[in-house]
């Protein structure tokens, strides 16, 4: 009886710990769609459902991206009527290591806000963007192997703005997991409660003035499967700021967008094609697609890493694409074409023979 109780505490335990592996709550597959409703929240907190828009974000590819194997979604946002013809616009970046959910951390969707704190002219020696672009990194947000209620630090950076001493930390906690109900049934997630805060400070005392929280549902094989930031009153009067509200809002998966025949012609992933001819002498043609509007760049090296042509240089819509090369001048041998788009890093082989 003893060996029987032991085996099964030995499973139970190796249960847990499996069940704490991130990677075991990202999709496994490219490909992998989310349909999103995300709803406006008025400064009570309440739906503003008439404003609601949608979200569809697509598992693209596994890709490096600024040090770590990222899984890279591409992401669109708009009305429910045009949301099937518009390309993708946007990308987020995440990464997975033993139980930690790592997020890459961009101003992208709060670059108007910095802009407009910018404008008001706080200090001309200060600047928002730059201050937080600087913070653009990986971050370890999602810990599911940490304490329930346990709050642990993802960045804090002490700065003067003004005459003011602030202390800004961006921090998580993971709270009780819960079960959820959703368009597409319930799901018993990891549930983290993420925070901005602002503080100043009074003598060695840190007084909080801002604090953006934003709570995250993430079930297995999906990810995030809800995702609400509420409304927040800021007074910054301290700072010569009239107060004003950030408005928040609820996102959820829905079951409205099913039409998928408009997304056939809009690639659902990278690519980089072989040029063809090749060999060639002296003129082949490069082919790649990209699933979401982005800059994108297409150079050419020599065996050396010498730099020889640059093909595109400029932003595209999501589509595929084809350029001619032509290599007349250069003399005989081996080339590399790179392709750079929205974090996606892919070269090739190509022989010129005269």
């Amino acid at each position: 009886m003893k060996l029987i109780v032991n085996l099964i505490s030995v499973f139970i335990l190796t249960c847990e710990v499996y069940t704490q592996q991130a990677s075991d709550y990202f999709p496994s597959q490219t490909g992998f769609l989310w349909n999103y409703a995300v709803t406006p929240l008025d400064s009570l907190n309440n739906p503003v459902n008439e404003l609601t828009v949608f979200r569809r974000d697509s598992f693209n590819v596994v890709s490096n991206y600024q040090g770590r194997n990222a899984n890279i979604i591409t992401s669109k946002t708009g009305p429910l009527e045009t949301i099937y013809n518009q390309p993708y616009t946007d990308s987020l970046f995440y990464s997975t290591s033993g139980s930690d959910g790592y997020e890459y951390f961009s101003i992208s969707n709060i670059e108007p806000f910095l802009v407009g704190l910018d404008s008001m002219g706080i200090d001309t020696n200060f600047n928002f963007v730059d201050f937080f672009s600087s913070f653009q990194d990986w971050y370890s947000v999602y810990r599911l192997g940490a304490n329930v209620g346990s709050r642990y630090t993802l960045l804090t950076v002490d700065t003067l703005i003004s005459t003011y001493q602030l202390r800004f930390r961006y921090s998580a906690i993971r709270q009780a997991d819960q079960t959820i109900q959703t368009v597409l049934g319930n799901f018993n997630c990891k549930k983290f409660l993420v925070e901005w805060t602002i503080s100043t400070f009074l003598g060695p005392f840190p007084i909080e003035l801002i604090n953006l929280p934003d709570t995250v549902w993430i079930a297995p094989g999906n990810w995030i499967v809800q995702d609400v930031i509420p409304s927040q009153y800021i007074d910054l009067s301290l700072l010569g700021i009239e107060p004003f509200t950030i408005f928040g809002r609820k996102i959820t998966l829905t079951d409205q967008i099913t039409n998928v025949e408009a997304d056939e012609n809009i690639p659902h992933s990278f690519l980089l094609d072989q040029n063809y001819p090749n060999p060639f002498n002296p003129t082949t043609k490069i082919s790649w697609q990209s699933s979401v509007g982005s800059h994108q760049v297409i150079k050419v090296f020599d065996v050396l890493g010498r730099e020889v042509a640059t093909l595109v240089n400029e932003y595209k819509p999501a589509g595929s694409y084809e350029i001619e090369f032509n290599a007349s001048g250069l003399s005989s041998g081996v080339y590399f074409y790179k392709l750079i788009a929205d974090g996606f890093i892919q070269t090739k082989k190509m022989i010129l023979i005269r």
